[in-house]
């Protein structure tokens, strides 16, 4: 009896609702819903437009893949930007084409779709700041008053993800955020500058996006010169807690009470520093960029590190050098030096140099580095070794080498005459070192009649190198420094640069790569090769371990002249050497400066 219930009432439950279902089917009928629903599952969706994705994008070249779709009439054809061009689609529903251009100087690009009925649709792509954005979106937040954290959304199959900050920057691997410090950037590169990221896919296909970052205008770094007095400039950093700006480091150097001022631009850091290319380091998560500022002031560039240092293999950190005009050229190095103070351990995978990097137009002085327990001191001379001598139908002299700390001198030039009696040709002489720079390369010369010709001297205080002279255009080289002097006709003209002053202060340093200060070569010439600037004066303190790996602060070399007989033998006049700096290593731990053998 229970059961025959049981089945009655299941079966009065799907009439019930079998009797539901058909109200409702008849309902959406008659509202046309189901119809719309069928029509939707059968019809294929109607599309009438242009879109576009670019995939890649350097240096305003790009290129783009355009998809242009009429599922409704088809497309009769296709027309570019400025009717530079029209493909024809024979009535093809959906169409995908290449388009590459320079996109600089352009506010937009216009395609049209043209369908079998003669209507045309338009798409107008806007060369503006979202353009770009969409490229590679990014973020930039503010972390501090004068930090930013700039994020990438760089795509996820990009097999290279980079970054540089500025426009004559290295490309850096980007690790999850940069960060960009506007003191640093405003003081070594200016108060607007360009980041540039790029990624590059699994295809090959490249995209570089420009961001323009600007740093407000009353951001300031610390300008006025605060003093601090001490009894060396090792004292002077390492006595005292300071934070990133300008000061005077006022040297007392004798019992009397004499005084010196050194004028110095300093960065202090915190945190360990790793150097992941060339004056790019990351402190603490932030990327830091130059080493210095970019005007022609002249100051002592000291780096305090109070953690460990580290330079990469194949990077190399050296001074920024000035955008202003000195002597004719840009560029040039108006540090007075570079100090490096690193509180734990320097690895040295890389390059830290001073090569080509003296202070130009910048006299000498004694530069009281540290001051041992008996009162010594050990210093760098305010007069470094002497340049080489002026010659007549020789080839140049060698300038002297620097001794105690010194810096090398400049080579002279080269000279050749053809004629006899005189002498006709009197080549420039090297100049002499100083505590800042080696001396620069004289310039070379070559006559051929009576007509005396004076080739310019190396200028001193690290200033132009000499200038080549001849009795007509015949080649001949100029002399190396800040800049070069100008070669003849195919003379080379010197190189640019002379040895710097390089001061290193760490417990331990482990170097693996080089350390360096060397001189700059003279130009070469046919008859006659100008002078080679001096070498530097490199200068190391520490208190435990130091495998010394690759120290130099040789001279440049002269100019070679190609001069030969029809013997075959050489008989060009090469222009000198610049003299050897020097290199000079010792042991602190005690308070009495204990040199390397």
């Amino acid at each position: 009896m229970i059961i025959k219930n049981k089945k009655k009432i299941i079966l009065i439950t799907l009439v019930i609702l079998l009797f539901i279902i058909a109200i409702t089917l008849l309902v959406l009928n008659q509202t046309g819903v189901i119809n719309t629903i069928i029509e939707n599952i059968n019809k294929e969706e109607i599309k009438k437009e242009i879109s576009y994705e670019v995939y890649k994008h350097v240096n305003g070249q790009t290129a783009m893949l355009l998809v242009a779709e009429d599922t409704e009439n088809g497309i009769e054809k296709i027309i570019y930007p400025n009717n530079e061009m029209e493909i024809y689609c024979n009535g093809k529903t959906k169409v995908a084409f290449d388009y590459n251009t320079d996109i600089t100087g352009k506010e937009s690009l216009t395609f049209k779709l043209v369908n079998t009925l003669g209507e045309e649709i338009e798409k107008t792509i806007k060369i503006n700041d979202q353009f770009y954005f969409d490229l590679i979106t990014y973020n930039l937040t503010n972390e501090t008053e004068a930090q930013k954290a700039l994020t990438v959304n760089y795509k996820t199959e990009s097999t290279t993800k980079q970054y540089k900050v500025g426009d004559n920057s290295a490309w850096v691997n980007y690790g999850g955020t940069i960060r960009l410090d506007d003191y640093q950037i405003m003081e070594t590169i200016g108060k607007e500058i360009n980041v540039y990221l790029r990624q590059i896919d699994n295809m090959g296909y490249e995209i570089v996006t420009k961001l323009k970052y600007t740093i407000d205008e009353d951001t300031t770094y610390k300008q006025e010169d605060t003093v601090i007095e001490g009894e060396s400039i090792l004292a002077c950093v390492e006595n005292n807690d300071l934070t990133s700006g300008n000061y005077i480091f006022r040297v007392t150097y004798t019992e009397e009470g004499n005084t010196i001022d050194y004028p110095v631009e300093l960065y202090n850091y915190n945190e360990n520093a790793n150097y992941i290319a060339n004056n790019i380091a990351v402190i603490a998560g932030s990327t830091y960029t130059g080493m210095g500022k970019i005007g022609s002031e002249k100051r002592m560039l000291v780096l305090k590190y109070n953690g460990d240092l580290t330079i990469n293999s194949g990077v190399t950190i050296t001074p920024t050098g000035t955008n202003a005009s000195i002597n004719g050229a840009t560029y040039l190095c108006t540090k007075k030096g570079m100090f490096i103070y690193c509180a734990g351990t320097l690895t040295n995978n890389g390059t830290i140099t001073m090569t080509a990097k003296g202070t130009v137009n910048q006299s000498g002085e004694n530069v009281y580095l540290y001051k041992n327990e008996d009162n010594t001191y050990e210093y760098v001379p305010a007069v470094g070794g002497a340049g080489g001598a002026t010659v007549t139908s020789t080839a140049g002299k060698n300038g002297a080498t620097g001794t105690g700390r010194r810096t090398g001198g400049g080579g002279s030039g080269g000279a050749y005459q053809t004629s006899g009696g005189g002498p006709w040709s009197i080549s420039g002489a090297g100049s002499t070192g100083t505590s800042y720079s080696g001396g620069a390369g004289g310039g070379s010369v070559y006559t051929n009649g009576h007509v005396k010709k004076y080739a310019g001297n190396g200028g001193s205080n690290g200033g132009l190198g000499g200038n080549a002279a001849a009795t007509s255009s015949d080649n001949v080289g100029g002399g190396a420094g800040n800049p070069g002097g100008k070669g003849i006709a195919s003379g080379k003209s010197g190189e640019k640069g002379t040895g710097g002053l390089l001061i290193l202060y760490t417990n331990d340093l482990n170097n693996n790569g080089s350390i360096t200060s060397n001189g700059s070569n003279g130009g070469a010439g046919y008859w006659t090769g100008g002078g080679a600037s001096g070498g530097g004066s490199i200068n190391i303190f520490y208190r435990n371990n130091i495998p010394k790996g690759t120290i130099t602060a040789i001279g440049g070399n002269g100019g070679y002249a190609s001069l030969t007989n029809s013997y075959g033998a050489h008989i060009g006049k090469n222009g000198g050497n610049g003299g050897a700096g020097s290199t000079t290593i010792g042991n602190i731990s005690t308070g009495t400066f204990v040199k390397d053998k």
